[in-house]
């Protein structure tokens, strides 16, 4: 028997299509909580700090930070969703034991709750972009490819969050990677300075998690600094996307069949 992602067939989009209607019947309370955290960012490290910050690599601080907040509302919706939304359904509703007794699979599952956080991650990093244009953050054409980074930075996060949700046994163990992973990759991955300005230790791990090149892809897009090192940096960001996700399938298969 196929299993991970040659197991999934376009029967996913079923449940992701019942994930969006649950979404927009409350899309009040969901749209507006999950813009506090990245208007947060903008007014306090990019208005605030950046008063105290004349320049950034030769641009002003808000314009610097645009791309990694913007990387951090993906990536934040994505998790959660993938995390508290998806444990909440797997065991609190029993939402995907009602599915999986259908012909949809439990790999399917797996795959539209990922498709499902990352459209979530989509939603609000593109209202977030809208807001930062109405600041005027950017100027260049380039900026249109952000909603596909996002997307992709969104996807990959979500990945991770399944991988961790299928695996614990109480929804505490959150705490443990929100704290030990997803805390630590907002600061390390070059969002609100430079990781060159840490020790050559842990730049190596700030680059291993993947949301640096989603970060400095960005970053480069809205400035309009496309150079040839961003070639190694979208293959990794397309090949651990695609490597978390093949696990994460699998993972979530596991979980519902045994």
């Amino acid at each position: 028997m196929n299993q991970g992602l040659l197991s999934v067939t376009s029967a996913f989009s079923r449940v992701w299509l019942r994930n969006a209607q649950v979404y927009l019947t409350l899309w009040k309370f969901n749209i507006f909580p999950a813009l506090a955290e990245p208007i947060l960012f903008i007014f306090v490290f990019g208005i605030g700090i950046g008063s105290y910050i004349d320049q950034m690599e030769g641009v002003p601080y808000l314009e610097f930070v645009a791309p990694g907040i913007l990387g951090i509302a993906a990536i934040m919706q994505a998790t959660f969703e993938c995390t508290y939304g998806s444990y909440f359904r797997m065991r609190m509703q029993n939402t995907f034991e009602g599915i999986i007794s259908t012909p949809v699979s439990a790999a399917e599952v797996g795959m539209a709750e990922i498709a499902w956080g990352a459209t979530r991650g989509l939603v609000t990093s593109t209202l977030v972009l809208v807001i930062l244009a109405f600041l005027g953050v950017f100027h260049n054409p380039s900026v249109l490819l952000l909603p596909v980074i996002t997307l992709l930075a969104a996807f990959n996060f979500a990945a991770i969050a399944i991988i961790v949700t299928s695996r614990i046994a109480q929804m505490e163990y959150f705490h443990f990677y929100f704290a030990g992973f997803v805390l630590p990759a907002q600061f390390l991955c070059g969002t609100f300075f430079p990781i060159s300005r840490f020790p050559e230790p842990v730049q190596v791990i700030a680059w291993i998690i993947p949301l640096t090149s989603f970060v400095d892809i960005m970053r480069s897009l809205t400035l309009a600094r496309i150079t040839p090192s961003l070639i190694p940096e979208t293959v990794w960001a397309l090949g651990s996307t695609i490597i978390l996700t093949e696990l994460a399938v699998r993972s979530m298969q596991r979980r519902l069949v045994e």
